[in-house]
């Protein structure tokens, strides 16, 4: 979960230009008045805009200037992640995996985690790699989760990205699995979009196992 709420709100802020309430929001943030920050924010989001929907789902995650709400987080989450904010995205499908805000429902994190993960967000691959390695929401295969978590741990070296200690805590990884893995790891990081290769690998791995079966 991206969890640093400063960073969190003023870096999706950037990413597009502010209406007056989204503004306004931020101004009541720095100066430390959260309640009118939350009424700003809302007053946006409600408006449609993508940034404030992302701020008013993490202060409903994290109780800030209202109460703790998954609900009310997964549902402001997704009117964001459906606008394309990759850190909506990606909150998304963490919610959905751990069953916040509602059931656990791994296929809709799969859904959001390649959302986010064609976007580049590293935290995201990773994870979509993990739901791979454990099968949940998709078949399982060890090549597809190794080569994710491979390709996260490459392109974001941070704390908060656990892709290096959840590479080294799989186990039975075999020298043909990790030569499949990086070189599937390399078609990836030379696509315009990662996925084209990770789902072909997929297909072809899976007509190879129906040929075998025949």
């Amino acid at each position: 979960m991206k969890s640093l709420i400063l960073t969190a709100l003023f870096a999706s802020i950037l990413s597009t230009p502010a209406l007056a309430d989204l503004e306004a929001g931020v101004a009541a943030y720095e100066a430390g008045n959260v309640p009118l920050a939350v009424k700003e924010f809302r007053a946006s989001a409600e408006k449609g805009d993508a940034n404030s929907q992302f701020n008013l789902a993490l202060m409903y995650e994290q109780g800030i200037g209202v109460s703790k709400d998954d609900k009310q987080a997964l549902a402001w989450y997704r009117k964001s992640a459906e606008q394309g904010n990759s850190n909506a995205q990606y909150n998304l499908a963490v919610l959905y995996e751990n069953g916040r805000g509602g059931a656990v429902d791994f296929a809709k994190a799969n859904q959001w985690y390649r959302k986010a993960a064609v976007q580049g967000d590293a935290l995201a691959i990773g994870n979509l790699g993990m739901l791979y390695l454990r099968g949940q929401g998709v078949k399982a295969d060890r090549v597809a989760g190794l080569a994710l978590l491979l390709l996260s741990a490459t392109m974001d070296s941070s704390p908060e990205n656990h892709a290096k200690q959840n590479i080294s805590s799989t186990r039975g990884l075999t020298p043909a699995v990790i030569a499949a893995a990086q070189t599937l790891t390399s078609e990836m990081s030379q696509a315009k979009n990662l996925l084209v290769p990770l789902d072909r690998y997929l297909k072809n791995t899976a007509a190879n196992t129906a040929g075998q079966l025949k």
